[in-house]
């Protein structure tokens, strides 16, 4: 389970409560086409007409975060979180609590960014309701341990993967709620159609293997297929042996042999597929070669 900082903008307004309403303007346009001078501009004149612009206040620090048409500013972004915190926008109480707790920041303030996070949880924010989540489970006391579940299922309600990932590992372990194969695989496949990758790989295992779910090894192979496609290097390795034995897809072992190279250049040795390689002809291991680099250099281009 990781940090979850749902910004961009663009994702502070996916991050909001469902109560709100997100307003489209100059500014965040700006912001969406990467006009990010522009979107500065503009926010500044919104700022400058309205005091109380909360919203905008809040695109101004994430434009100085992460220094988007203007050097990163830490501080200031921490500044512009404050301004737009103090005036009840609920982005950026989250914003500014995951700053607080940033250890290059100048002004780190755990106790301080506990309390904003909590506040920003209770009004509905998903991310905030991830991350208090994770901060609850870290304590190892069985009663967070209830109310980190209760802060998962709201950010899965509103459709946060990793959330949904969370509570499939947590039902698997039967940890705040009764152990349950069937329960993990169902999160475990919400995680997966909502495009988390973690989620990809361990519901393809539970449907290859028939864990809580009816054994699917073709609908697996797929779901190896769309996580190994994004970089994961767990699921190429899998879906290299797939490729090895012909299970749930035809098998062949130039993509076999692609895929365990690529694989292994992300650290993930297998000796049985070194073996594979190894029995290859030169022509076949070349072309295999040639496959796996271009995935290489695809997911090098694509990489965030």
């Amino acid at each position: 389970m990781r940090l979850v900082r749902l910004a961009p903008f663009a994702a502070l307004l996916f991050a909001a409560p469902a109560t709100a309403a997100p307003v489209v303007d100059d500014a965040y346009g700006a912001y969406q086409a990467g006009h990010y001078r522009r979107a500065q501009s503009e926010a500044l004149k919104r700022v400058e007409a309205n005091n109380n612009d909360a919203a905008a206040m809040t695109l101004l620090g994430e434009l100085y975060r992460q220094g988007l048409g203007i050097p990163p500013d830490q501080k200031a972004a921490t500044e512009w979180y404050e301004q737009a915190a103090a005036r009840g926008d609920i982005n950026a109480t989250f914003a500014l609590a995951l700053q607080l707790l940033d250890e290059k920041s100048s002004k780190r303030d755990p106790a301080r960014a506990g309390t904003l996070l909590e506040k920003a949880a209770a009004a509905g924010h998903p991310a905030a309701n991830y991350n208090l989540a994770l901060a609850l489970l870290a304590t190892g006391r069985p009663d967070e341990d209830k109310r980190a579940i209760a802060s998962l299922e709201i950010a899965a309600k509103a459709g946060l993967g990793d959330a949904m990932h969370a509570l499939g590992i947590l039902a698997r372990q039967g940890r705040g709620m009764p152990e349950s194969e069937e329960v993990s695989a169902g999160w475990m496949r919400k995680a997966a159609e909502a495009g988390n990758v973690p989620g990809q790989v361990e519901y393809a295992i539970m449907l290859f293997n028939g864990t809580g779910v009816a054994k699917n090894e073709a609908a697996a192979a797929k779901l190896f297929q769309r996580a190994a496609a994004q970089g994961n290097a767990i699921a190429q390795n899998r879906l290299a042996k797939l490729y090895q034995f012909g299970l749930g897809i035809p098998p062949d072992r130039i993509e076999a042999a692609a895929w365990h190279l690529v694989a292994r250049s992300q650290g993930l040795e297998d000796a049985g597929l070194d073996d594979l390689f190894d029995r290859l002809n030169p022509e076949q291991q070349r072309r295999a070669g040639r496959i796996a680099a271009s995935r290489i250099s695809t997911a090098v281009l694509t990489a965030p």
